[in-house]
């Protein structure tokens, strides 16, 4: 009997252990990718739990609104409306060129400093200054510091404060035609293309990037849409908690996505469809619109950054 009793609770303890397995290796993205956010101008959003959901909606009504021209006025205003974040919620990281700022919302103080918890910092596109990362080393002195950059010249002294990746990164291995920084200037250059997937993997060990910058001349678009519910990088489970991403200029967008992408149509789609919410856009930099992204959807990042509290 004594037996049989022992049995019994093994198997219930075995059944317990699978269930914590499968729950962690479910996608990170709270929402199934079918469930899609319908764009029309009187229901925008079917996933009402999403945190944010209010800014997000208000952001793609009207769907018809021109959304590159209007860019930072449009996130603004409903930023202003729907949330509470203000300007002392953020870090501001100064470039070392061209005023430009980055803008994240700081990690929690408990967080900070633990050495038990993982941070991670991946720029991709070093584009020759590492102001940024200096300023982020001596604010998370803890956090791992990554570099994507395929051009030597642009790596500037960024080994001082974290580690170089000297290559071209894209959705899947192959060769592309990329606009790459040189010098002072840009040009059309065949590269080898690495998968996102095998850096993180192979080069940081870690899937989960807590802060982020994008900045490769158009081709951040195909990296935003793949990180949409049911995408490439969703269903691999990647997951950056904040993105500054320079979104760039038409011509960039023609070059890199082809003559028949259209901005608007992006825009709204990857924002009804994916857990990223805009929370700062106060700066067109030059013809090209910056915007913050924050992952809404992430347990981990909704931990250690608390969003909640901004909505």
């Amino acid at each position: 009997m004594a037996s049989k009793s022992n049995l019994i609770v093994s198997l219930f303890f075995l059944f317990s252990l699978i269930c914590v397995w499968h729950a962690a290796r479910s996608p990170r993205s709270s929402f199934p990718s079918t469930d899609l956010i319908k764009l029309d101008d009187k229901t925008i959003s079917s996933k009402r739990s999403l945190v944010g959901a209010s800014v997000k909606d208000c952001i793609l009504r009207p769907s018809s609104l021109k959304k590159w021209e209007n860019f930072t006025e449009i996130i603004e205003n409903c930023l202003a409306k729907h949330s509470k974040l203000t300007a002392d919620d953020f870090i501001e990281f100064r470039v070392g060129r061209y005023n430009e700022s980055k803008y994240f919302l700081p990690e929690l103080r408990e967080f900070q400093h633990d050495r038990l918890t993982a941070c991670f910092w991946l720029t991709i596109g070093i584009g020759g200054d590492s102001e940024v990362e200096k300023q982020f080393k001596s604010a998370y002195p803890k956090c791992q510091i990554y570099g994507i950059e395929p051009s030597p010249d642009q790596h500037s002294d960024f080994s001082n404060y974290g580690t170089v990746i000297p290559l071209a990164i894209g959705l899947k291995q192959g060769m592309l035609t990329m606009r790459i920084r040189q010098g002072t200037g840009y040009n059309n250059i065949k590269v080898r293309i690495t998968s996102l997937l095998d850096v993180l993997d192979l080069r940081i060990g870690s899937r989960l990037i807590h802060f982020a910058t994008l900045d490769i001349e158009g081709y951040e678009y195909a990296i935003l849409n793949a990180l949409k519910f049911g995408k490439k990088f969703d269903r691999a489970g990647v997951s950056f908690c904040q993105i500054d991403v320079e979104l760039h200029s038409y011509a960039n967008q023609a070059q890199a996505m082809g003559t028949g992408f259209n901005f608007n149509e992006f825009w709204l789609d990857f924002l009804a469809n994916s857990p990223y919410i805009p929370i700062n856009s106060d700066v067109t930099y030059f013809d090209h619109r910056k915007v913050t992204l924050i992952n809404v959807a992430d347990s981990v990042c909704r931990t250690l950054f608390r969003f909640d509290r901004y909505f």
